[in-house]
């Protein structure tokens, strides 16, 4: 602190000596001076340096400077992901019909295919017209047999039965 007050004082004195434009005559007047303050001495070493002062206020800001030029446009980002899907859309109002084209070429006939399954039986159709009456024809009556009284003569009285009608051409044989 010593060191900075004498800094201080010393650059007053000089700043003495500058403002009294009289005292510039001593050098050229046998070190007299008409300031009465005596004639300054030789200037001494400088003293070692001293400590750093306290910063000061900072300072108004400056006025904004020029832009700067435009830099180069930088390469292409990779793409990125696809997103999803957004909804269908409504449909549209249908198009109005177009005329119609001409008839093309007939093609050649393809090859015949195979023979599909058999379909079902149609429906019995409606009974036909009844034929005219043939000639009367002539029966041979059958021996007649007795009646069955009981269970046992049934089984003879029928196979006498069967073989009549056989014997009468109503049964082959």
């Amino acid at each position: 602190m010593l060191l900075r007050r004498r800094k201080q004082n010393e650059l007053e004195m000089q700043q003495d000596r500058h403002d009294d434009v009289s005292c510039t005559s001593c050098f050229g007047n046998n070190n007299h001076c008409e300031c009465n303050r005596g004639c300054p001495g030789p200037t001494g070493p400088t003293g070692p340096r001293g400590c750093p002062g306290v910063p000061g206020p900072i300072g108004p800001q400056g006025p904004q400077g020029e832009p700067g030029i435009q830099g180069y446009t930088g390469a292409t980002g990779a793409t990125g992901p696809t997103g999803a899907t957004g909804p269908t859309g409504a449909t549209g109002p249908a198009g109005e019909q177009g005329a119609t084209g001409s008839t093309g070429a007939t093609g050649a006939t393809g090859p015949a295919g195979e023979q599909g399954a058999t379909g079902s039986t149609g429906a019995t159709g409606a009974t036909g017209a009844t034929g005219a009456t043939g000639p009367a024809g002539t029966v041979t009556p059958a021996t007649a047999v007795g009646d069955a009284n009981n269970l046992d003569d049934i089984v003879e009285d029928f196979n006498a039965l069967l073989a009549n009608l056989r014997d009468a051409g109503i049964l082959e044989r």
